[in-house]
């Protein structure tokens, strides 16, 4: 089998050059998976059936979505970008229980809203009657497993859009949302590092070590577009999640649902996440405070700047 030439080689006189080559950005992005947080998952444990578990929660995200300003945010800079108009088209992959599902549809002509979990699809279903949103289309997929030609996806949209969803996960999953569109793709993810003090504290306690990092960052599909030529237009800002007060049996149960993906919940482990929750509760009242900053990229698949010399 013939050695795949080595990119570090190729630029040996010119370190910099490395930063400007798309395929830089694919090794990095990848290897940023392999040492993860995404590598530390369970085998044993089949992701859809944990967010069928979570799809409670999907919905209370959804709501602090609508209410810490999230969604105005990117609607009002699509917006301004001149994206949303009423004879639109969208693909939303991981829709979850609607955080844009719903005023994308209310704004366009029609939604096609892709979600894996059945649980959080029927939430996300129910929604949409009780807003009497006829526009939107359901996709029970996993968008790894979506083949856009064979399913007549390719194309066929005006704008692709993904919001924190794991399935945008690298290249291969970004150039899928590109596939399936003719127009524009929107993508919003972490920018750096999340800070969140009560995972990172019961990760220490229950795995003996710091955290994996997050793969998800903002940066390697920005730099894979740029460096591919694509006009990718981005914005970042911080956002603050779950701040919010919970019963100590609340925060129990949220963090056993969050910890369920990386650890059986052995009797051990249920001990050490409940006397942390009550160990830090004041007066009954346990507070889950996550901040981060966030980074949104927009750009048209049908504009692209292409390098002769480099071949790109």
């Amino acid at each position: 089998m013939t050695e795949k030439p080595s990119l570090e080689g190729k630029f040996l006189n010119c370190p910099g050059c490395l930063l400007k080559n798309p395929h830089f950005w694919i090794d990095a992005w990848n290897a940023v998976h392999r040492n993860s947080l995404s590598a530390r998952r369970r085998p044993d444990l089949n992701p859809v059936e944990c967010w069928n578990r979570l799809a409670g929660q999907v919905e209370r995200w959804t709501d602090q979505a609508n209410a810490g300003g999230r969604v105005a945010r990117v609607l009002a800079w699509l917006e301004r970008q001149g994206v949303l108009h009423s004879q639109l088209e969208v693909l939303d992959i991981g829709a979850g229980a609607g955080t844009f599902t719903i005023p994308l549809a209310r704004r366009v002509k029609k939604v096609v809203a892709l979600e894996p979990a059945p649980a959080v699809l029927t939430t996300l279903q129910k929604k949409v009657e009780a807003e009497g949103l006829t526009n939107v289309q359901f996709l029970n997929r996993e968008w790894e497993k979506v083949d856009p030609v064979a399913e007549g996806l390719a194309g066929r949209f005006d704008l692709v859009f993904a919001s924190l969803t794991p399935g945008v996960k690298d290249v291969e999953t970004l150039v899928k949302m590109m596939t399936c569109s003719h127009k524009w793709c929107f993508l919003c993810d972490l920018a750096g590092q999340r800070w969140y003090p009560t995972w990172e504290e019961l990760w220490r306690d229950i795995f003996g070590e710091e955290p994996p990092l997050s793969p998800y960052d903002i940066s390697y599909p920005f730099n894979y577009l740029y460096t591919s030529g694509y006009f990718p237009s981005v914005q970042l800002w911080a956002d603050e999640w779950d701040k919010e007060d919970f019963s100590v049996d609340e925060a129990i149960v949220d963090l056993e649902n969050r910890f369920q993906f990386y650890v059986e919940l052995t009797s051990e482990i249920k001990d050490k996440i409940a006397n942390y929750i009550k160990q830090h509760a004041t007066n009954g009242v346990f507070q889950l405070k996550d901040r981060v900053r966030l980074g949104m990229i927009l750009w048209r698949v049908d504009e692209r700047w292409r390098n002769e010399v480099d071949g790109i």
